[in-house]
């Protein structure tokens, strides 16, 4: 909760950040709450709604990348426990 990163078109309205910083402090536990706590919402010289999309492009040019792809035939297979060993993040 130190850091947070907001992309997104969504992320364009005015005082989201003040509003993310005060959520959260309400929902962390007092002995677990980081001393200081910084939520960009406009990443330096990038439209906000382009940066997701910017990601994804340089993603999918990384050779690691075809180690993400879900054939029809896995998916039917395994199932939605295939999406846990092959997302790029933690969910």
């Amino acid at each position: 909760y130190s850091c947070i990163l907001l992309v997104g078109g969504g992320a364009k309205f005015e005082g989201l950040s003040t509003w993310l910083h005060n959520r959260l402090l309400l929902q962390i536990p007092f002995q677990f709450r980081p001393e200081q706590t910084e939520i960009i919402v406009g990443p330096k010289e990038m439209d906000p709604s382009m940066v997701a999309w910017k990601g994804a492009a340089i993603m999918s040019c990384l050779e690691s990348a075809q180690e993400l792809w879900i054939r029809p035939t896995e998916w039917k297979k395994i199932g939605v426990r295939l999406l846990r060993e092959r997302a790029p993040f933690y969910w």
